[in-house]
């Protein structure tokens, strides 16, 4: 590792103090080239003033403080006009890489290495610029040998030290070793003594140091060893109480299919009431799951498998999921039995609810796209059929954006988004507003409404608009639903700090048997007849989810062919409670 870290160190360094020279040496050239075109600029014009450029190559050749090869002034073409090196190089067109972005007005650069002399040289090609056009070029060719000369030294140096600290660590590391071998040995050989089961080894501490932290842990690993076998039981008997009284039933089966655990909540579940520990699962349950057997299962490949259980009074879940040995062999199977009753009848209800939302909507779409059609096959001509088929469409239309507004308004106490705006409200005063509204229907049914409220005020703190929304629904239904000449009753009290509020009709009534569902979304007693009085099946739980975000109750009672009772309770309002 010191060897691997030296080496990478070094080539970093070596690479580092190569850019290094390499780009001063680059500026350095760079700044001087700068410097001599502005010089030599007003010379290169034909014809050259030749023995001024000539001069002023050798004098800046003499100034420069890095080893110069060659210094050459160019005109637009690349040809010599000028060299500090040789004569017999005037006239000579010279064609490279960086000289040629010098003619385009660029400043080109290029390391090469040098065949005839085996050396690496650094060219420079400077464009000289007159009026934005290239009016010549100066070529610089300089030597890197004393930045490579000066690299060699470094990396010998480097690999002198390397070597050097290579035989520090070897004398180093053998002498550490030493030191820790010993006692390493004794920890291994009373490690071996505490595996066979003696926990009363321990071992004299002798440093402060890593090994004497070994010993001083050894010797307190055998004394917790006692403490931690200890726990491991109390863990078990933590376990076992956990399945015996956890809410799902387990069941483990091991690989001969002999029962090895069944907890009491999986034998209330699947009505066992006997002791089965050590009997064959297949003979116990395989009526109870099916006729699935243990040989199919220990057969599959994967390590779960599930299946539904459809009992008499109740769906349960059971997951199988096998358990393996140290080599991967399965040698048993642990079955989690889950009663999933309540979720099925959840997700049935809410498969009715997208059936009915369906069908609700689909039922008025259809209608209108009937007529719609009929209109334009011609019955648009006659004024007398036209306005009657308009009328059904604007209806149907109507009764869509009733069954929106109310799916709205559930969505929203579903995720309690609505905003509740709640007052102190007198329920009489309020009561009396909605009988109000009604009054026209009231008068043509020939129907009469009778009131009772106590002299004491009946107060509740409530959202003003959503308490009339129930009491008009309930109301309504109540009108909607008792024939002409009918009596509805409307009471009032305070029962425990309660406000007890009833609604009492002598209409049809509803069957007993259709009681328990009446609150629930869309269910219909008469799917016909309420549909024909415009309603959308959404009223009566709106009015449920009202009540109950107002800590109210609601509840009905009714005899079919009798009538029917609301009876909605809510908190009285108390200022001395706020």
């Amino acid at each position: 590792l010191i060897l691997l870290a030296m080496q990478v160190i070094g080539v970093y360094l070596l690479r580092s103090l190569e850019q290094y020279h390499l780009k001063n040496l680059s500026s350095f050239l760079g700044n001087q080239a700068q410097l001599m075109s502005s010089f030599l600029e007003r010379y290169l014009r034909e014809p050259y003033d030749m023995d001024h450029i000539d001069g002023l190559l050798m004098e800046f050749d003499k100034q420069m403080t890095v080893e110069i090869k060659e210094i050459y002034v160019l005109d637009p073409i690349g040809r010599v006009i000028s060299t500090s090196y040789s004569e017999t190089s005037r006239g000579k067109k010279l064609l490279s890489n960086e000289i040629a972005k010098a003619m385009a007005g660029e400043i080109g650069e290029d390391i090469r290495e040098d065949p005839s002399a085996n050396k690496r040289l650094k060219y420079l090609a400077y464009p000289i610029q007159s009026g934005g056009n290239v009016i010549g070029i100066l070529y610089i060719v300089a030597s890197l040998e004393n930045i490579y000369s000066t690299l060699s030294d470094i990396k010998e140096i480097l690999t002198g030290a390397t070597a050097l600290a290579l035989v520090i660590t070897a004398v180093l590391g053998f002498a550490l070793a030493r030191t820790i071998t010993g006692p390493i040995q004794e920890v291994t050989s009373k490690a071996a003594e505490l595996a066979k089961g003696d926990f009363d080894q321990t071992i004299e501490v002798r440093s402060n140091d890593e090994i004497g932290q070994l010993t001083k842990t050894f010797n307190y690993l055998t004394l917790r060893l006692r403490d931690t076998l200890g726990e491991i039981s109390n863990e078990k008997s933590k376990i076992e109480a956990i399945l015996t009284y956890m809410a799902d039933g387990v069941i483990a089966v091991n690989n001969i299919g002999e029962i090895i655990h069944i907890n009491p909540r999986a034998k209330e579940m699947l009505g066992v009431y006997t002791d089965v520990i050590g009997q064959d699962f297949t003979h116990v349950f395989s009526d109870a799951f099916g006729g699935i057997t243990l040989k199919k299962l220990f057969a599959q490949d994967d390590d779960i498998h599930e299946i539904s259980l459809d009992l008499e009074s109740s769906i349960l879940h059971a997951h199988f999921a096998s358990f393996r040995n140290e080599e991967g062999d399965i040698s048993g199977i642990v079955i989690v039995i889950r009663d999933v009753t309540e979720q099925e009848k959840l997700e049935m209800m809410r498969k009715e609810f997208v059936a009915n939302v369906s069908h609700e909507i689909k039922t008025p779409i259809t209608t209108i796209r009937s007529y719609a059609e009929a209109l334009m096959e011609g019955a648009l001509e006659d004024e007398a059929v036209s306005g009657k088929f308009l009328n059904v469409i604007t209806n149907e239309t109507d009764r869509m954006n009733r069954l929106v507004t109310d799916l709205l308004q559930l969505s929203k106490m579903d995720f309690q988004e609505k905003q509740w705006i709640k007052e102190i409200i007198e329920l009489p005063q309020i009561v009396e507003d909605v009988v109000m509204k009604l009054d026209v229907t009231v008068k043509q049914k020939d129907m009469e409404i009778d009131f009772d409220f106590p002299d004491k005020p009946l107060t509740i703190l409530g959202d003003r608009d959503s308490i009339e929304q129930v009491i008009l629904n309930i109301l309504g239904n109540a009108i909607k639903y008792t024939p002409e000449g009918g009596n509805i009753k409307i009471r009032g009290n305070l029962v425990n700090d309660k406000v007890v509020f009833s609604i009492k009709d002598n209409g049809i009534g509803i069957p007993r048997e259709d009681l328990p569902r009446v609150l629930e979304r869309f269910y219909r007693v008469d799917k016909a007849r309420s549909r024909d009085l415009g309603g959308t099946g959404l009223g009566l739980s709106i009015a449920k989810q009202i009540i109950e975000a107002h800590l109210g109750t609601i509840s009905i009672d009714s005899d079919y062919g009798e009538g029917t009772i609301v009876t909605i309770t809510f908190p009285i309002y108390d200022k001395n409670a706020l």
